[in-house]
């Protein structure tokens, strides 16, 4: 989850950003980040996780009228280069990724529908070799539904990856992804909860990935 927590994107859809710490745990990996308003319309995002990532990213959304808002997200990202580290054995290389994301909300009574695109550009950290190198992009619907005290949202996304490295056809392919999450609109102690799992379908073969993937999330928000 190299983006914007679960937990403030899902709030988002109906409230400005809304200062935070974020934890999750997903798997074996776990994730914490900051979440701070800079003016009325923008917030920074900084984090890392247990996997030696670590990101700053910054937002921008505004209702056009009472219906609709429109987003982008803007997210520097840092990870280890695991081709060095695992097969050469260098340790400490990073592989700079950059991650756009642009959306649009439609708000009904009670509910909400979100599209988006995002484009993720993953480089190696050396230059006299490219392995990790890829063009990564995705488009996605999530439709979420507003009770009295939580929400429940679900999610498409569809995944395309174009090979840039060295290694012919090494990070490229498609990919399908669902996603359905449950959490709070109020908090806890000053915690708001939540819950999601996923299920990531390659077709065929995307970014080394030839089998479908499910994976879990708890974490939650402790506002500020």
């Amino acid at each position: 989850m190299k983006t914007i927590s679960m937990t403030c994107s899902a709030m988002m859809l109906c409230t400005s950003a809304i200062a935070g710490i974020d934890l999750s745990i997903e798997k074996d990996v776990v994730e914490i980040g900051v979440t701070a308003a800079v003016t009325k319309n923008t917030y920074l995002y900084i984090g890392g996780d247990s996997d030696n990532w670590t990101g700053i990213g910054l937002g921008y959304h505004t209702f056009i009228n009472s219906n609709w808002k429109l987003a982008s997200y803007y997210e520097y990202g840092l990870r280890d280069d695991w081709v060095l580290e695992e097969l050469v054995g260098i340790d400490g290389v990073k592989t700079k990724t950059h991650l756009i994301d642009l959306s649009a909300t439609r708000f009904f009574d009670g509910y909400s529908a979100k599209l988006g695109v995002t484009s993720e550009f993953v480089r190696n950290g050396f230059t006299w070799i490219t392995v990790d190198d890829a063009n990564k992009y995705s488009t996605y619907f999530a439709g979420a539904k507003y009770f009295q005290h939580t929400y429940l949202t679900t999610r498409f996304e569809y995944h395309y990856a174009e090979d840039k490295s060295d290694m012919l056809d090494f990070n490229q392919g498609q990919a399908s992804e669902w996603e359905l999450s449950m959490g709070t609109m109020r908090p806890i102690w000053h915690i708001y909860p939540y819950a999601k799992v996923s299920a990531f379908n390659p077709h065929g073969t995307y970014y080394g990935m030839t089998e479908t993937n499910y994976s879990w999330t708890v974490g939650g928000r402790m506002s500020f």
